[in-house]
């Protein structure tokens, strides 16, 4: 495990707290989806494969390769759950968190998209249906785990991983709400 991003997503997971009532539970699912990050970010052809070529098994008979697959697939879905809920949020009151902040989470969700329709509902995002397939297989490369989404496109998780990351780290109450709890004390 990676623990140093673990902990990068355990600072970034509380930037997200507007509402107590709702939100409290927000910083523990980011700080899970963290947990899994950090294990899957550095997997590589040899954790999967033995030095012939060979796929690699746990002591179950299942291959190594579909374990992180399916554990980099749920982590999509999770993340882009917490995404959409944001970007949701934002949509209806941007007046949540700062302007970079509100165009990073959308930005976010779209990169999600291309990935988690495929994954999710066997079918290309509306925005790549001309290019991407409609079923985006998962494989093992040079950047880890990741999906073929077009002929020419793959995206990993750890590049998803690091832009939902980066969205996190842009997250900050707006100027007039700090000055608006400043007044409450």
């Amino acid at each position: 495990m990676n623990y140093g991003r673990y902990e990068d997503w355990v600072r970034v997971s509380f930037k997200w707290i507007r509402n107590p009532d709702t939100d409290l539970g927000l910083p523990h699912h980011i700080q899970t989806l963290g947990i899994e990050d950090a294990e899957l970010r550095d997997v590589k052809t040899t954790n999967i494969y033995s030095a012939d070529g060979t796929p690699l098994e746990d002591e179950y008979g299942i291959l190594y390769l579909e374990r992180f697959q399916i554990r980099a697939h749920l982590w999509v879905l999770g993340a882009y759950e917490v995404i959409r809920m944001l970007s949701e949020r934002v949509r209806k009151n941007p007046d949540l968190t700062v302007p970079d902040a509100v165009d990073y989470i959308h930005k976010t969700k779209r990169l999600f998209e291309r990935v988690r329709i495929p994954i999710a509902k066997y079918e290309a995002s509306k925005r790549h249906k001309a290019t991407d397939f409609s079923v985006a297989p998962a494989g093992i490369g040079p950047k880890g785990i990741g999906w073929k989404v077009s002929e020419d496109t793959i995206i990993y998780q750890s590049e998803l991983s690091d832009e939902f990351f980066r969205m996190m780290t842009t997250i900050r109450p707006p100027p007039e709400h700090n000055k608006q709890n400043q007044a409450d004390v």
